[in-house]
């Protein structure tokens, strides 16, 4: 996206509200959930999930992500640690935070912030690199890479963009130049920002950081409809398009409104041959030529396998299939196909009596 593009897109967010947190407890101790107000708890929202610093807690740094302004609906969770900070201490924790996640809640495994602030951040790191949490994006803010972190980890993760913003006067100036060496050397793509503040919580970096996690989620979808578009030249990746396109027109409020307007178009461009298909298949039926007709359907199923349009000609092949005279052709087909000699229906058994 162009900066002039997205410009005109920031101008366009608008805060979305959240629900009251509510606690969620563990054996070793508690998050704080808030999600999108409106939407069912099957509704798989884009995710971010906060780790607080030494001196901040879950309720805070929730209260810090959920205030920025956005335009996707999100949940936002933020486990409470242990102590002050995040020690090993805090591992058990996070291990069982983390595996209860996709339990307790419906996200978007494909839209999942991982966030951190000072002590939060280098644990967000570890999280990301050691453990190997399927983020797909990170935003740490007043942090040092940990020294759990080496360059195996990291270029593990190398896809995982990173944002990563210290303040020129935050103690941790000097040793986030090391980690941002070791990222950068495994080619990690990494969105810098060194503001003029010191060892803070601050507003203007968290908005920026939540709009490049919006960014990030409209190139996703923008990847997809630009496959979707190649896919018009070779009818061999109409199914795998459709089920993408489906997947963002299937809950289009929590997509960007006008990807979802190229999602439909692209969509029914897709589905257009099959509709012909299936039309043909129609007027084939009506001429008493059901074979013919169910041959037809099977195309439209191996065309668009796993996609809406496989259900709906899977259903009419079934329909077809269910009438005696079809069903009858049907087994004696087999019945050559296997070699040997077809036996009589009980339908003709009772018939000859």
């Amino acid at each position: 996206m162009s900066w002039c593009a997205l410009s005109v897109w920031l101008g366009a967010m608008v805060s979305v509200s959240e629900t009251a947190p509510v606690r969620v407890d563990l054996d070793h101790g508690f998050y704080l959930v808030s999600r999108a107000a409106g939407f069912a708890d099957d509704v798989p929202l884009p995710l971010v999930i906060c780790l607080h610093g030494t001196k901040t807690t879950a309720a805070d740094i929730l209260s810090f992500w959920t205030s920025f302004d956005h335009t996707l609906p999100l949940v936002v969770v933020a486990p409470q640690g242990v102590h002050a900070g995040w020690r090993d201490s805090d591992r058990a924790l996070l291990r069982e935070f983390l595996d209860d996640l996709p339990r307790t809640l419906s996200y978007d495994k494909q839209r999942v912030l991982l966030t951190g602030h000072s002590a939060g951040g280098a644990m967000a790191f570890h999280l990301l690199y050691v453990e190997g949490f399927p983020a797909t994006a990170v935003a740490v803010t007043a942090n040092y890479v940990p020294p759990t972190v080496e360059s195996e980890h990291v270029h593990a993760h190398k896809d995982v963009p990173v944002f990563y913003a210290v303040g020129e006067r935050d103690v941790n100036r000097a040793r986030m130049r090391k980690g941002l060496a070791l990222l950068r050397d495994n080619g990690v793509s990494v969105t810098v920002r060194r503001p003029q503040i010191g060892h803070v919580l601050d507003r203007s970096v968290g908005q920026e950081a939540m709009t490049w996690f919006e960014s990030l989620c409209r190139s996703r979808t923008e990847e997809v409809l630009a496959a979707a578009r190649a896919s018009l030249q070779d009818d061999r990746a109409f199914a795998p398009s459709a089920c993408a396109l489906e997947e963002i027109v299937r809950v289009p409020s929590i997509q960007f409104s006008d990807q979802v307007e190229s999602a439909n178009a692209l969509l029914m461009q897709i589905r257009q041959p099959g509709y012909r298909m299936l039309a043909r298949a129609d007027r084939l039926l009506r001429a008493g030529r059901p074979l013919e007709a169910r041959s037809e359907i099977l195309k439209v199923e191996q065309r668009y396998r796993s996609s809406s349009l496989e259900a709906e000609a899977r259903r009419r092949r079934q329909r077809i299939e269910a009438m005696p005279k079809v069903a009858e052709l049907l087994r004696l087909q087999r019945s050559l196909e296997q070699g040997s000699p077809p036996l009589p229906s009980a339908e003709s058994r009772t018939g000859n009596h």
